[in-house]
């Protein structure tokens, strides 16, 4: 149990510093970045990863039928349009902030729905007590770390105009509910990492046949919306500027994001047969508090004051306390 939480708080680390990169990329607009990146992030990796290390790819994808595909694709639809409005959303609000808006409502819906829907009879358990429990302390913290991103805006950068703030707040919002689906897809696609088992892949390595499945459907979105942008905007010779240097971060951005994927699932499908709903929220947690970190670090909170301090610190003792009571219910 020790070795899976392990992973995931990796995972939730990788997955909190992936964005950082974006803020060293000269001469690309958003749109530049975000299309490079969900090629490689959502098609590259997770393709190439997945016929290494899952045997027999296309007849564990037989095996889980046509049905069971489409849906996690659609599922991945879904969940891209959420990941473009997170880099609508952090681009406005700032890292800290968006990824406590944005996570914080993954990590809540994303484990109540999927333990509601498949594990019912456990509600009222012990281990369902402690599961909520601790998703609520996580809530909380999630909440509190976005308070003080909210008096952070309203003392470091009072210039930026309040409607803006506010659309990027609405974004942010709209992007957890579709980070949310990604827990839902990964907990319904047992007919194809179960395929994978049947067909002799580790526990452990058999959500990587779901990853390229889902974050298809994905990339169909955001590469659909970056292309319309460059289109648009007629700005596609933007890709010729320092070439190897933004390739270079956004790569690294692609490899921290699809490694934390990696890793959760590989920690997630360990924890048990809960694992998927248990290690969801303490996934989120690790990645708000090193977000929070690297907001810090690359100062964001420079100059926000005692109170905004009080709060951020607050909101992180709240995530650090929420889960060993998630990892408790694991234990169960």
């Amino acid at each position: 149990m020790l070795a899976a939480l392990a992973l995931v708080l990796m995972a939730g680390g990788m997955n909190g510093s992936f964005a950082t990169p974006m803020k060293r990329v000269h001469g690309w607009e958003w749109e530049h970045t975000w299309l490079v990146w969900s090629f490689l992030s959502m098609i590259v990796i997770p393709l190439a990863v997945a016929v290494v290390t899952v045997p027999n790819l296309t007849a564990v994808y037989r095996a889980a039928g046509v049905g069971s595909l489409v849906l996690t694709a659609f599922f991945g639809m879904l969940w891209g349009a959420g990941a473009v409005a997170f880099g609508l959303g952090v681009t406005r609000v700032g890292l800290a902030l968006g990824f406590g808006i944005i996570l914080g409502t993954a990590a809540s819906l994303g484990a109540v729905i999927p333990f509601v829907e498949l594990h019912r009879d456990q509600l009222f358990s012990t281990v369902g007590a402690l599961m909520l429990g601790g998703v609520v302390i996580v809530s909380a913290g999630v909440a509190a770390c976005a308070r003080a991103g909210v008096l952070r805006e309203a003392t470091v950068a009072p210039q930026v105009g309040a409607s803006s703030f506010i659309v990027g707040l609405v974004i942010c919002i709209l992007s957890g509910l579709g980070s949310t689906v990604m827990s839902i897809a990964l907990n319904r696609a047992q007919p194809i990492y179960g395929a994978a088992e049947a067909l002799g892949t580790p526990s452990a390595r058999s959500l990587n046949a779901v990853w390229p499945v889902l974050l298809c459907g994905g990339f169909a979105i955001n590469g659909a919306y970056c292309i319309s942008l460059v289109i648009r905007r007629r700005n596609v010779r933007c890709f010729s500027k320092g070439v190897a240097g933004n390739f270079a971060l956004v790569a690294a951005m692609a490899v921290l994001w699809s490694g934390s994927n990696f890793a959760y699932g590989a920690g997630a499908r360990s924890m048990g047969s809960l694992g998927l709903v248990l290690g969801w929220p303490i996934f989120m947690a690790a990645i708000v508090l090193t977000a929070n970190a690297w907001g810090w670090l690359t100062g964001e909170w420079q100059g926000a004051g005692s109170r905004v301090a009080a709060w951020a610190v607050a909101g992180n003792l709240l995530l650090l306390a929420g889960i060993p009571v998630i990892a408790l219910a694991g234990s169960g």
